[in-house]
């Protein structure tokens, strides 16, 4: 089977219709204690929103793969690209002491 008809088959079953951008969200499972939470959906997402619109304006399909809520809080909060996401903690603690160590790192570093 070629590449075009995995991608129609895929496309049947998830009842793609022929207008665009066309949407896939592959969502990773995360541990619930070490993420910041967000009572919204991830199509409400700030980063969400942007790269779909990225989508819709290029005309080109939208695959959003493991939207990330690291770079969402970043993004909500105003803090540099990575300074969550990339931070050698990411994932390993409770997202508290993540954000403490992260900001008390970048201010510091600042100073």
């Amino acid at each position: 089977m070629n590449i075009e008809r995995r991608i129609e088959r895929a496309e049947e079953l998830v009842d793609v219709k022929d207008e665009l951008p066309c949407v896939f969200i592959r969502r990773l499972a995360y541990d619930e204690a070490t993420i910041p939470h967000f009572p919204e959906p991830v199509e409400d997402w700030v980063t969400f929103r942007e790269s779909y619109s990225e989508a819709k304006r290029t005309g080109m399909p939208f695959l959003a793969i493991a939207p990330d809520p690291y770079a969402e809080y970043e993004a909500r909060h105003e803090l540099e690209p990575g300074t969550l996401s990339k931070h050698e903690l990411c994932g390993k603690v409770p997202f508290e002491q993540l954000l403490a160590a992260a900001t008390t790192q970048r201010k510091r570093g600042q100073g």
